[in-house]
Order: structure tokens, then sequence, then C-alpha cells
């Protein structure tokens, strides 16, 4: 019989607001949040994340493995206070790091390649900790998109959202959005949908001259008018007209890319990369859901987009048919949700077992994340045997 082991899981994502963290205890009997944590990214840091991704950068080896090991220590200084500020009782055994996606190019050939900074020794040394990381390379490897991933944790959470009847969807709107759809007879699909809060949140610095990282509350998007011209111009990237599975990334969609499809300045910036965000969701699910006569009558948002009231308007408005809420109207915490799910993730691969599924196009056993014992694999190595 297994014995209770305790997952930290870690998620920074594509919009580089911050790091979320999630505590999980996994037993025989299922599994328990015991607690979560926030912390904002470091500005110097997140700079050269951001710059490392724009278009035609030129980085050479040695400063793209010294941010490597910068991120791995920032990661590991965080995690190490948050470890020795729980209580003895919740802390962790183990820590499951997705670590900072700086590039994402799947392949419909099976040819994709990512890559995720944060160097998970220097998170090991820091912590004493057994660490697992690069969750996405196996899934990869057997010729899926590596994303998203995060629908085999969403199939755990549907039996709290009434998913046994069919005709739910969890969606996170993260820097980029993808969506679960759990139909009849345990139907998955799940493809990412396009930019989330990538656009939003570029559009939203640039308008308020740097003194903003995001469009809180919605407000910007509320006092601006939508650039209806660029909309459809921008409506025609390639990647909206692509079949599942598919996924996306900050390369796919660059800030560069949409400041070049459109004249809005401003609030009225911010508005039309809300009105892109709403539109190609809506479009998502009337494509692949709703037009094949599949049951939708509810899809709950996760993510930084669930702290967007004036996104969750857009899209109530949008489809009047489908209710969208956030998972905390049904009891849980959406800001979370991804860290819990590579909580779940770390346990999987301690287990040996993949973490994709068929939505990404994944042939055969795709291996799961990478195992770093940490000064406790004794312990840890117990527990799971």
């Amino acid at each position: 019989m297994m014995k209770t082991l305790k997952i930290l899981g870690v998620m920074t994502g594509t919009s580089c607001d911050g790091l979320d963290a999630a505590c999980v205890r996994f037993d025989s009997e299922g599994w328990q949040p015991l607690w979560e944590r926030t912390y904002e990214y470091p500005k110097k840091l997140r700079q050269e994340v951001l710059k490392l991704q724009k278009p035609g950068t030129k980085v050479t080896l040695k400063e793209m493995l010294q941010l490597n090991r910068d991120l791995g220590e920032w990661y590991g200084n965080v995690l190490a206070a948050m470890n020795k500020s729980a209580e003895a009782k919740s802390r962790p055994d183990v820590i499951a790091n997705h670590g900072q996606t700086v590039g994402h190019f799947p392949d419909s050939q099976g040819k994709g390649t990512t890559l995720q900074l944060g160097d998970p020794t220097q998170i090991a040394y820091q912590t004493g900790l057994t660490v697992v990381s690069n969750f996405r390379n196996g899934d990869m490897a057997a010729g899926g998109q590596g994303a998203p991933l995060v629908p085999l944790f969403h199939q755990f959470l549907a039996p709290i959202l009434g998913a046994e009847k069919g005709g739910v969807a969890i969606h996170n709107i993260g820097g980029i959005s993808n969506t679960t759809y759990i139909g009849p007879k345990n139907l998955v699909l799940a493809f990412d949908t396009g930019p989330g809060n990538l656009w939003m949140d570029a559009a939203a610095e640039i308008a308020s001259k740097g003194k903003l990282h995001m469009d809180i509350d919605g407000l910007l998007a509320a006092q601006g008018s939508v650039d209806e011209k660029s909309l459809l111009a921008l409506l025609k990237h390639p990647y909206f007209k692509k079949q599942p599975p598919k996924s996306t990334g900050r390369d796919d969609f660059t800030v560069e890319w949409f400041l070049a499809h459109t004249k809005a300045k401003g609030a009225d910036l911010v508005a039309t990369a809300t009105a892109l965000t709403v539109e190609s969701i809506a479009r998502a699910y009337e494509a692949f859901v709703l037009k094949k006569r599949l049951p939708l009558k509810n899809v709950y948002i996760c993510g930084g987009g669930a702290r967007n009231p004036m996104l969750l308007l857009w899209l109530n408005d949008r489809l009047p048919q489908v209710k969208f809420s956030t998972l905390e109207d049904a009891g849980l915490e959406p800001q979370f949700i991804e860290a819990q799910a590579f909580a779940l993730y770390g346990y999987l691969s301690l287990r040996g077992q993949p973490l994709g599924g068929s939505w990404t196009g994944a042939q055969g056993f795709g291996p799961p994340g990478h195992i770093i014992p940490g000064e406790n694999w004794d312990h840890v190595l117990k527990a799971i045997t």
C-alpha cells in the first residue's frame, strides 16, 4: 500500500506574471490539496525571458545557459522559503516544477520540440528535495504536441462539475488559451485555442506606458472600442484553421505580429486584444463542439483569465447558449489548477506513468517527467514502492 506523499506543483506560465505553487497530498485513497502560494516574477528575470522570445533576438549559448541557471536559482530560493514557512506536517516531499517555456514548436509529423528553462538541479540543491521536471518531452518523443497536458488533471475534476452527464468544458486562460471538453461516453477533446492573456497583457502594458502588466478587471477593455477590421485580419492567422490535435505558444503569436495587424491605440488596443481572445474561443467551440452537435452547457474558466470579469461577460454575450463561469463558482480555486495539475504529474512520473493522451496526438507510451533525486530520495522511494 502506498504511503502518503506530498508534492508541490509549480507553474510559471507564458504570461511570465508570477509563480504559482500548490501542495497536494497523495495516498492510496486519492489526493487532497493542502495549501497554495503565489510569488511575483522578478522584473529583471521577466525581461530576460521575454527578450529571449522576441522574433530575431540573438542570444549566445552562454547567455541561454545563464538564464537557465538564474531561473533555477530563483525557483530554488523561492521554493526553499515556501517549504520553510509551511507547517511541518504539510511540507512537501517532492517538487514538480514545470519550468518556464521559452520555445514550443509542435509538429503534426511528430518532429516537434519544446524547451522549458529553470535548472531543476538548482531546485534540488536549494531545497534538498526530490525534483520532477521536463514534463512535455516524453509526449513529444511519442509524436504528440506536448500540449495541452492539463486535460489529464481536468478529468480528475470532472465529477465535481457534473461531467458524467457530458457537455462540460474546463477552459484555462493563461498566456495561451486551451480547452478540455468532456462529452458523452467519456469523450475528451482538448487543444489550444490561441492567445489567452498574451496579447491582452501586452496591450495593457503599452496602453499604460509600462505601469500595468495586465488589464486589471478588464477595465481598459471596457473603456475601449474594438477595431473590427483589425479583428478580422487577426483571425486569419493560420493557426485558427488547424484541426486538433494542435497546440501553440508565444512563438506563433508574437506581440509584434499583433501590433503589425492593428492600428488601434490605448484602450482600443486592449479591447481589440480581448475581442480576439473571446472570438477565437467562441469559434473553437462552434467549430469543434457545437457544429458536431455535441452537448455543451457549461464552460468553467481557470487561469489568470478567471480574474477578468469583462472577459467572462464578453464570452457569455458571444455564446449565449453556453454558460461561462469560473471554477471558483464550482468551489475550486481557478488560479492554482495548473500548479495542482503538475503536482499530479510529479506523482504520475514517480510511478512511471505517461502524462499525455489521445488529444495530443501521441502514439504509444510517452515517457513521463525527469526525476532528480534529492537528499530525501530514500524516503520518496519507500513511499512509491
